[in-house]
């Protein structure tokens, strides 16, 4: 009996033993599944702080872009876009023939005027005054500040780049005439809210409708202000200097 009795003994033990190691598979596994928890916890609240500091981020500049806006003089204030717009990606060809696009307007002021050569006045009238603007900058001496003048055409079905070079020759050589295609037109307007239409009068005389502002873009190539029309060169002058000044360069 004492035998068998140790010899029991001796069975449970050896399967107290097997008990044990049995036992010590699923605890590693716990221990691997709080390491897991731990690791995904750590990344889930990482994640949670990249995000919440986008949000902040985003939060803060909407708030400096409106108090700047809220702040400007009242001068610019009904000319200054509540938000910077970059220029979108496009591709138009100046008059020479050469390709333009948005990084061309990267570098130095620039303003933008949407029209077409068969325009009979908004448009040589606006053409005259970038002009007359480009000539009042160099005798107050801010030759170094004349912006870059591009004129972009809405009639695709009539402005060649020759026939741009042609009209714009009377005006200034140094402005910059653009055509393009109907969706190379758009790609550039659209995005900025120009609006243009064809449109023919009851004796079929055709002609386009068109927004008449000039579109201000800062030297990083965002749309920044709006001069609208009539535009008169040494208001403009005045507004030109105060969007730089209060914008910076």
């Amino acid at each position: 009996m004492a035998r068998q009795k140790a010899a029991g003994i001796d069975r449970s033990q050896r399967h107290g033993r097997k008990g044990r190691v049995g036992y010590a598979i699923p605890i590693a596994a716990v221990g691997r599944d709080r390491t897991m928890r731990s690791t995904s916890s750590r990344i889930i609240l990482l994640v949670s702080m990249l995000i919440l500091g986008v949000v902040i981020a985003l939060l803060a500049n909407r708030h400096f872009v409106q108090s700047r806006w809220e702040s400007a003089p009242a001068e610019i204030k009904p000319l200054l876009w509540p938000e910077p717009r970059a220029i979108p990606d496009f591709s138009m060809r100046e008059q020479n023939g050469k390709s333009f696009s948005a990084e061309d307007f990267k570098g130095r002021w620039s303003l933008l005027f949407f029209g077409y050569l068969q325009c009979p006045d908004v448009c040589p009238m606006t053409l005259q005054a970038m002009k007359t603007l480009r000539a009042l900058m160099r005798e107050s001496g801010q030759a170094s500040e004349i912006p870059r003048m591009v004129f972009a055409s809405v009639d695709p079905a009539n402005d060649t780049p020759e026939r741009m070079a042609a009209y714009l020759a009377f005006f200034d050589d140094s402005l910059i005439g653009l055509s393009g295609t109907a969706d190379q037109l758009e790609a550039l307007a659209g995005p900025l809210g120009i609006a243009y239409a064809e449109n023919r009068d009851a004796g079929g005389v055709r002609s386009m409708d068109h927004s008449t502002s000039i579109i201000v873009i800062d030297a990083q190539g965002r749309a920044v202000a709006a001069l609208p029309s009539p535009h008169q060169p040494a208001v403009m002058l005045r507004q030109l200097n105060a969007l730089r000044t209060y914008l910076g360069d």
